[in-house]
């Protein structure tokens, strides 16, 4: 039935209540309690939304925004956490020998200290969310599933890899509590 055919129906019914109130039983049958079923026809996807679609399944770009995003997290953490230290300790210390520091020269101190401390973290974090979103990818790819597993081995990866300087008992204590870590988010944003 077509839709210009649904509307002679439905207005048929509409006009087939008269004032009084009662309603023709054929009526009955499209009420509007019961609601049909709307069919739209598939559409096939097109070559640029195709190629969009390969284009965010690659790992390398799906790591670059994870790195984007980890360092404008680690930035904005490093500011807040700088400016919590400045408050319980930068402008009420002055040195014992010397002459007192300008209010000027202790806002220099406070905004580098704040610069430095944001940089960090932010490559810091910048790097933990390129990696693990690599890792990740890669595991799921490999495995060709989209699990929970995935998330706890490219935990595990991660972590091994940002500790691999300091030896294989950091690796192994890196690879065990970035899993778990993975692993509690994952659960937690699933419920």
């Amino acid at each position: 039935m077509s839709s210009a055919d649904e509307e002679r129906v439905a207005s048929s019914a509409s006009a087939s209540t008269s004032e009084s109130g009662v309603q023709n039983p054929s009526a009955a049958a499209t009420s509007p309690t019961k609601k049909k079923k709307e069919w739209h026809p598939i559409t096939m996807p097109t070559q640029q939304e195709l190629a969009a679609q390969e284009f965010m399944n690659n790992c390398l770009v799906k790591s670059a925004i994870s790195g984007a995003m980890g360092g404008l997290a680690g930035f904005a953490f490093g500011l807040f956490s700088a400016s919590m230290e400045n408050a319980h300790g930068g402008l009420d210390t002055v040195p014992e020998l010397g002459p007192e520091k300008t209010t000027r020269v202790i806002l220099r101190e406070m905004f580098q200290n704040m610069k430095t401390k944001s940089v960090s973290y932010a490559k810091g974090f910048a790097l933990m969310g390129a990696l693990y979103s690599f890792n990740e990818c890669v595991i799921e790819k490999w495995r060709a599933k989209h699990d929970k597993a995935n998330p706890a081995l490219a935990g595990c990866v991660t972590g091994a890899m940002m500790a691999h300087s300091a030896g294989p008992t950091a690796m192994c204590w890196g690879c065990a509590s970035f899993a778990a870590f993975s692993t509690a988010i994952e659960y937690w944003m699933e419920s």
